[in-house]
C-alpha cells in the first residue's frame, strides 16, 4: 500500500513534467472515461475501476507507458520543439 502511494505521487510529478497537457485538456471526457474504465475492452462499475487503479499504480512503469502511448504523456527524450510539433494539429 505505501508503494502505491509513492507510485501515485511519482505519477503526479511525471504528469507535472511530461504530461500533454493541451491534449489533456482537449479531450477530459476521454481521459476521464479511460479513468473510469467506461470505454474499450476493460468496462467496470465505479468502485472496480478503484481498485483496478489501485492495483496499477504496484506497475508504475506499465502505466506510464499506457499513459504514453495514448499520448497524455510526452516520451522523455522530445525537446520543446518536438512537444509544439506534436501538438500542431489540435488546434
Amino acid at each position: 500500500m505505501l508503494q502505491n502511494l509513492q507510485n501515485f505521487f511519482k505519477l503526479c510529478k511525471i504528469l507535472k513534467t511530461r504530461g500533454n497537457w493541451p491534449l489533456i485538456l482537449k479531450s477530459k471526457k476521454q481521459l476521464w472515461n479511460f479513468i473510469l474504465c467506461r470505454n474499450g475492452l476493460i468496462q467496470k462499475p465505479f468502485f472496480s475501476a478503484v481498485l483496478y487503479w489501485f492495483q496499477m499504480l504496484k506497475g508504475l512503469d506499465i502505466l506510464v507507458w499506457r499513459l504514453e502511448t495514448f499520448g497524455f504523456l510526452f516520451s522523455p527524450r522530445l525537446n520543446d520543439d518536438d512537444r509544439k510539433h506534436i501538438n500542431k494539429s489540435l488546434k
